[in-house]
């Protein structure tokens, strides 16, 4: 049953013969009911990109808060994880026959309008591994000298843990670093990646830079 809200001018909520009244974020809108027939098998398409989206919810899972932050202000009306997930479906899986893998030089954990790092170079020093980037001081940078740092070490094997940083050093000090608290296991190999978080309260971020990987000797 549909139910007028705010009178007889306001939206209509809920079910109307075969159509719903729904509202998200703000939005109203209308959809038709499914059509559904029970026990019914998807097709080879449906079922291939079933399993390529829950490959990419896996891959985002550990690192949920990371990229709600990153893709915050990606796409009007959708959350920071609904873009996220869409934008790396597009382009960082990559599919061959043992299944899907993820394509880390083009994994991106934030999108965004600020000045993206530069010159990005990580090293390894005894559990802590250390991001540099370039002082470029052209005027947009200069502008942005109090963004903060988003800092993610992403595990290649799902057995480890991915370790990051959220509002860490400003961009004019050029550096920042992460430790690993534990001690990750000779081999563990992770990969790195390097944003800019905007300290002005407008949510703006930089697209996130891939910096190369790391293995642990």
């Amino acid at each position: 049953m549909g139910k007028v809200i705010n009178g007889v001018n306001g939206p209509v909520s809920g079910k109307i013969g075969n159509v719903v009244f729904c509202k998200w974020k703000g939005i109203d809108y209308i959809r038709s009911l499914p059509r559904l027939k029970k026990n019914r098998k998807p097709t080879s398409s449906q079922a291939k990109q079933r399993s390529k989206f829950s490959f990419m919810q896996e891959m985002l899972r550990i690192i949920v808060p990371l990229v709600r932050l990153g893709f915050m202000n990606y796409a009007p009306n959708r959350t920071g994880h609904n873009s996220a997930m869409s934008y790396n479906l597009k382009e960082s899986i990559l599919e061959d026959d043992a299944g899907y893998k993820l394509r880390y030089d083009k994994f991106t954990f934030s999108k965004g309008s600020l000045p993206a790092p530069k010159e990005v170079k990580i090293a390894l020093e005894n559990n802590t591994v250390r991001f540099t980037w370039a002082d470029t001081k052209d005027e947009k940078e200069l502008e942005c000298n109090f963004n903060r740092t988003m800092l993610l070490l992403y595990p290649e094997d799902q057995k480890h843990q991915a370790w990051s940083r959220q509002f860490g050093n400003s961009r004019y000090k050029g550096y920042d670093t992460v430790d690993f608290f534990t001690e990750p296991g000779t081999g563990a190999k992770f990969h790195a990646y390097i944003a800019f978080f905007a300290e002005d309260g407008s949510n703006n971020s930089s697209d996130s830079v891939y910096a190369g990987a790391i293995e642990i000797p």
